[in-house]
C-alpha cells in the first residue's frame, strides 16, 4: 500500500490474511504539491508483479521495492502542474512500468524498465490536461499490446513497445 502521515510518505507491505505490517519504507518527499481536499499525497495505488512493488507519489516520483522491502531504484519526477493533484496509478506492461501524468501543461505518458528504473520511452500529451485516468492494457486479437489512456474527451492507444500513438 501507499500511505502518508503528516509530511512523510510510505510504501507498506501487509500480510493479506492477518493484516500484519511486514515492512514499511519511507519515501523521500522532495516537495509538497497542491492537492484538492478530496485527494491525498498517497492517492495512486502501487502495482506489483508478485515479486516487486512499484509506487508513484506526486511529491516524489516512481520508486521500486523488492518483496522484502529493499529499495531497487528511484526515479524522481515533477514538479507537476495539476491543482487537483495526480491520481493515476502506475501499471505493468511486459517489463515496463507505465505512468500517465496528465496535468494543466506538460502532460506525458512514461514507460520505465521495471528492473532498472531507466526511461524506455516518454510521449508528450500536449492536448491533454487535468487527467486522472490510470492506463489499461489492450491485447488485440492480432498485433502487439496497446496502452489505452482516457483523457480530455478522447481515448488514445499507444504502442506498449515504443510509445507511438496508434489511434
Amino acid at each position: 500500500l501507499t500511505a502518508f502521515q503528516g509530511e512523510k510518505l510510505y510504501v507498506l507491505s501487509i500480510e493479506r490474511r492477518t493484516g500484519k505490517i511486514l515492512w514499511q519504507r519511507e519515501v523521500p518527499k522532495n516537495r509538497s504539491e497542491e492537492l484538492h481536499k478530496a485527494n491525498s499525497p498517497a492517492s495512486p495505488s502501487p502495482v506489483t508483479d508478485g515479486r516487486n512493488v512499484y509506487a508513484f507519489f506526486t511529491d516524489f516520483g516512481l520508486i521500486a521495492f523488492s518483496a522484502e522491502g529493499k529499495e531497487l531504484w528511484r526515479l524522481p519526477l515533477g514538479p507537476f502542474n495539476n491543482p487537483m493533484g495526480l491520481g493515476a496509478s502506475p501499471i505493468l506492461v511486459d517489463d515496463k512500468v507505465v505512468l500517465n501524468c496528465d496535468q494543466e501543461s506538460g502532460s506525458f505518458l512514461l514507460a520505465v524498465d521495471k528492473y532498472t528504473g531507466k526511461v524506455c520511452w516518454r510521449v508528450e500529451r500536449r492536448e491533454f490536461s487535468r487527467g486522472f485516468a490510470t492506463p489499461i492494457v489492450y491485447k488485440p486479437v492480432s498485433g502487439p499490446d496497446q496502452i489505452l489512456v482516457a483523457g480530455s474527451f478522447q481515448l488514445t492507444a499507444y504502442s506498449a513497445e515504443t510509445g507511438i500513438e496508434l489511434w
